[in-house]
């Protein structure tokens, strides 16, 4: 196997699509991938299946690639991957709200939560008060538009105004800080 010192001269060879260099690639990253996707998922399968969807996604990509880093490509292609999997099993079951069920259980979830739990938090500290107290009431009480407006005296339209308000910071920080699949699974919630 052909060893590539930096990550400038790996990225060039994928470009042009060179074997050995895609070979290089997996092997040096596969163990890494493999022990950051089974945090999220135990079935050793899946995780199998998903890191080697996100190499041949990567490898059909190649081309497009610009100057970044391959580990954070890498790392963040294998999440998106986890969250996928994570998504669609939650609507299997039933449950579409955040994975709220899969991360309350189990442990090897609560990392991917309290990362998502920090930035939901990030983004609430930023709403102006009125947002966030009634972006609260809706998605964290589950009350109805109706309800709100009556417990704080104004009208359903104010309400909508202040939720969309809201799900506006969220679409602006998930979509410039996320890939499109995790920004779409947070404005699902």
């Amino acid at each position: 196997m052909v060893d590539f010192m930096d990550d400038k001269q790996l990225l060039g060879e994928l470009k042009r699509g060179n074997n050995a260099a895609f070979e290089f690639l997996f092997k040096s990253y596969y163990p890494r991938l493999r022990g950051y996707a089974i945090r999220f998922i135990e079935d050793e399968e899946t995780v199998r299946d998903i890191i080697q969807e996100c190499f041949l996604r990567f490898w059909e990509r190649r081309e497009m690639l610009s100057a970044f880093s391959l580990t954070s490509l890498l790392f963040s292609m294998v999440r998106n991957g986890c969250l996928n999997y994570l998504k669609y099993l939650a609507k299997v079951d039933g449950e579409e709200r955040l994975y709220y069920a899969d991360f309350m259980q189990d442990a090897e979830h609560k990392l991917l939560y309290k990362e998502l739990q920090e930035q939901i938090a990030l983004v609430l500290n930023q709403l102006p008060d009125r947002s966030r107290e009634i972006f609260l009431l809706s998605r964290f009480r589950g009350l109805k538009n109706r309800e709100i407006a009556e417990k704080l005296q104004i009208s359903t339209t104010a309400v909508e105004k202040h939720i969309a308000r809201a799900l506006q910071y969220f679409s602006r920080h998930f979509s410039e800080r996320y890939p499109v699949d995790l920004y779409i699974v947070i404005l699902a919630w």
